[in-house]
């Protein structure tokens, strides 16, 4: 059960469209990671049978986060400027 009075969320820069036929698109819709690691995704699309429905995507990610470990000397590299070709693949 989903409390959506906790649930923030964030929508994507992208706005409403409106197609030919005079139907409004809303934005992608993306929910906040909740506590089991579950991101819901809302997307919406003009029906290509019907362009005058709308149908509404939801599609659930997992979204996981892997911890690296790294040598000190490793990371003290990591801060060295680049040089020679490296110089050109920051840029």
């Amino acid at each position: 059960v989903l409390d959506d009075s906790d649930e923030e969320t964030e929508v994507t820069q992208q706005q409403s469209t409106t197609t030919a036929s005079g139907l409004v698109i809303p934005p992608t819709h993306k929910s906040r990671i909740d506590s089991k690691g579950i991101q819901i995704v809302t997307s919406y699309r003009q029906h290509p049978a019907n362009p005058k429905q709308l149908l509404k995507t939801v599609t659930k990610i997992r979204v996981t986060t892997q911890k690296v470990r790294e040598s000190k000397a490793v990371a003290t590299r990591r801060k060295w400027t680049k040089f020679g070709e490296a110089v050109k693949d920051e840029s």
